[in-house]
């Protein structure tokens, strides 16, 4: 079986799928995060980003005008409750709304357990876990003035397994998929969705850059029911329908997009 590449969203969705929504993705400038901007705008959303670096949000707020979105694009540390507190001030003025939280802002690298320092423990889960809890809590009170919402985290498949030299970023998502699990639980009198996107193995420059093409061709063949990376189209197309009326009895859920790497390894 050939696992073929995702279609655009533009070819699977409708074009007012989002219409009148107004969509937050943190990490928004580069990487998974710029596509689900770009997808929410072609999609009817209003869209803001946020990240620590304006130079990577700007031009993508360019190319989310062009597309016909409402854009904010604002600097925020996550990790920073007061700056998260800000971030929202700012994208309630320019957007008047804030309908969807798409929690996105990452931070990782490789390093093998017994050499992890406390500086780099803090600086990996207090972007993934605090930061997604300050954003989720700063625009859940939001949510719930409104009358309701939808919140998107972006998890990983490491969260639920061993997570060999991620184990910072494996411990982080991990929290993550538990609190998305319990304020969708608490929140849904609330009419807010909370869920978790986990992407496997995507091909994004970032994670290129740490494997390398032999490395990618290695995990292809050994790790994967499927024959190829995940694209950041993968994970695109589950947000999208997560954010979307066609999720309206979706809460609580874990979305694995990996290739099958979960699944146990076929005998031979």
């Amino acid at each position: 079986m050939s696992f073929e590449e995702t279609p655009p969203t533009t070819e699977i969705f409708a074009d007012d799928l989002l219409a009148g929504e107004t969509a937050l993705v943190t990490g928004g400038g580069t990487g998974i995060g710029k596509e689900l901007a770009l997808a929410y705008a072609d999609h009817g959303a209003d869209v803001a980003i946020a990240s620590r670096s304006m130079d990577n949000l700007a031009p993508v707020a360019d190319e989310l005008e062009e597309r016909g979105a409402d854009a904010c694009a604002t600097t925020v540390d996550v990790r920073d409750p007061d700056d998260v507190d800000a971030m929202l001030e700012t994208v309630l003025d320019e957007l008047g709304d804030c309908s969807i939280l798409v929690n996105n802002a990452g931070a990782n690298f490789l390093c093998p357990a017994e050499d992890m320092s406390a500086n780099g423990w803090r600086s990996v889960v207090g972007t993934i876990l605090d930061g997604t809890a300050n954003c989720t809590f700063a625009v859940g009170d939001h949510l719930i003035d409104r009358g309701g919402g939808t919140i998107v985290s972006m998890g990983a498949t490491n969260s639920v397994r061993g997570a060999p030299y991620h184990v910072h970023s494996g411990a982080g998502k991990a929290g993550v998929h538990n609190l998305m699990q319990t304020v969708a639980a608490e929140w849904a009198q609330y009419g807010i969705r909370a869920n978790t996107v986990a992407p496997g193995v995507i091909r994004t420059e970032g994670v290129m850059e740490v494997m390398g093409e032999a490395v990618a061709e290695q995990v292809v063949e050994e790790d994967l029911a499927a024959d190829r990376l995940g694209t950041p189209a993968d994970c695109v197309a589950v947000a999208l329908f997560l954010s979307s009326q066609a999720a309206a009895y979706v809460t609580g859920s874990y979305y694995a997009v990996d290739g099958g790497q979960l699944l146990a390894p076929t005998p031979m």
